[in-house]
């Protein structure tokens, strides 16, 4: 790990390693439900803070609904 990398770590706050956590899990497909019970979060609500959907799967998400139209 370079020098810059340790000090980005350093000055990485605890939430933000959650919000990482979620956001990739839910993009590698983990259900909601399991990525709240591991955050430990009582409401559904809470854990959706944390997982935003990355700009990549939303275009291909949106490119998969519009082929539909074609068929």
């Amino acid at each position: 790990m370079s020098t810059e990398d340790l000090v980005q770590l350093v000055n990485t706050s605890a939430h933000a390693f959650r919000h990482t956590f979620g956001t990739r899990a839910v993009a590698r497909d983990m259900p909601t439900d399991v990525v709240q019970s591991i955050l430990g979060h009582a409401s559904l609500q809470t854990t959706s803070i944390y997982v935003k959907a990355e700009k990549r799967r939303l275009l291909e998400a949106a490119a998969k609904y519009y082929a539909d139209d074609d068929a």
